[in-house]
């Protein structure tokens, strides 16, 4: 049972990626976490078990500057084990991901990939009491009724989705999960999975349990007096942002530079390109700009402007329909959202 056997095991529905979801459901309609389930989190020690790709030391400077909310530890990936922590002693953050696959009405096979830090509870009364009553003799089916037992009694309470490379998606459709998991785990799979993006999603949930708030994934809005800063100042942009997808092999590739230039030729404010490692190093010395953070989940895009001292979000947008790339008319929804702010703020 220890290791990738029930770390890969929440088949659920999900049919878009925001980057932070908050409250009792992260799929369908919003819906507030009950107090209870939020005194029951606050209560718990919570067991980060995140990726070998960022040094131990790494993780704890970052949680010791951004996670206030619960006691926590961390947990080396080849460590863990579920059957020690699910108790109501422990809620446990950990790196999810799954396939689904869907047959279409033409008869044709639709792959999705899946990904995300999962941060919840187990409701361990109820597993304890259905684990006393497993009776299957082979092994392969007792295990398969006990991951069962653990995917239906956990208690979601935030998520952070992640990007993933296109190598990665690619392997990921053609493996079974326990693989899927092992490189997770062990491998550089995502545009959104370092030091400095860490910091801001954990001080954004960090802040989002602290004060109870549903964040929802499908939203779009934003703060007007904060966004209209940008009328003066700059926004960074990383680098990956301009990489861009091949609908047909799903293959992700560095961006022309005309194919650059048409994508940001309806944003009218300053802007200039940052790498992650540069991104990294600027918000892990605090200091204070706005970046353009992106991700992506099979045709779904996310949008978001954010404060890298604080972990902020002050613009975001859910996009939706046929396309995997961010597009210059997404630029331009931002560019009059900047100059509509300034404008109402100058009355």
């Amino acid at each position: 049972m220890k290791n990738y056997i029930l770390l890969l095991l929440t088949f659920l529905s999900f049919s878009g990626f925001s980057q932070v979801s908050f409250g009792a459901r992260h799929v369908g309609k919003p819906s507030d976490l009950k107090p209870k389930a939020l005194e029951e989190f606050k209560a718990s020690t919570t067991i980060f078990v995140l990726s070998d790709v960022i040094d131990a030391d790494e993780y704890a400077k970052i949680l010791e500057e951004t996670w206030t909310v619960t006691p926590y530890k961390i947990v080396p990936q080849n460590e863990y084990d579920l059957q020690e922590y699910y108790n109501k002693n422990y809620s446990i953050a950990e790196l999810v991901g799954f396939k689904r696959s869907k047959t279409t009405k033409m008869g044709s096979v639709v792959h999705s990939l899946h990904t995300y830090i999962n941060i919840g509870l187990y409701d361990a009364e109820t597993i304890d009491e259905k684990l006393s009553k497993v009776k299957a003799k082979k092994e392969k089916k007792r295990e398969e009724k006990i991951n069962e037992i653990f995917r239906n009694n956990k208690k979601p309470i935030a998520k952070i989705y992640l990007f993933p490379t296109s190598d990665f998606v690619n392997t990921a459709l053609s493996e079974e999960k326990e693989v899927i998991v092992e490189k997770m785990y062990t491998e550089n799979v995502f545009f959104n999975y370092s030091t400095g993006f860490l910091k801001n999603y954990f001080q954004q949930t960090n802040d989002l349990i602290d004060k109870g708030e549903t964040y929802w994934m499908y939203e779009k809005d934003y703060d007007a007096k904060k966004i209209a800063s940008l009328t003066t100042s700059k926004l960074y942009v990383p680098t990956y942002i301009t990489q861009r997808t091949n609908a047909f092999t799903a293959e992700i590739s560095d961006g022309e530079d005309k194919e650059v230039e048409k994508l940001f030729s309806k944003y009218d404010y300053v802007y200039e390109f940052i790498s992650t490692e540069d991104l990294d190093k600027a918000i892990e010395e605090n200091k204070e700009f706005y970046y353009l953070r992106y991700a992506r989940a099979n045709a779904e895009r996310f949008v978001q402007v954010v404060n890298s001292k604080t972990g902020e979000v002050i613009f975001r947008e859910y996009i939706t329909g046929l396309g995997y790339n961010l597009k210059a008319k997404n630029l331009g929804y931002l560019s009059d959202v900047i100059a509509k702010s300034a404008k109402k703020l100058a009355k």
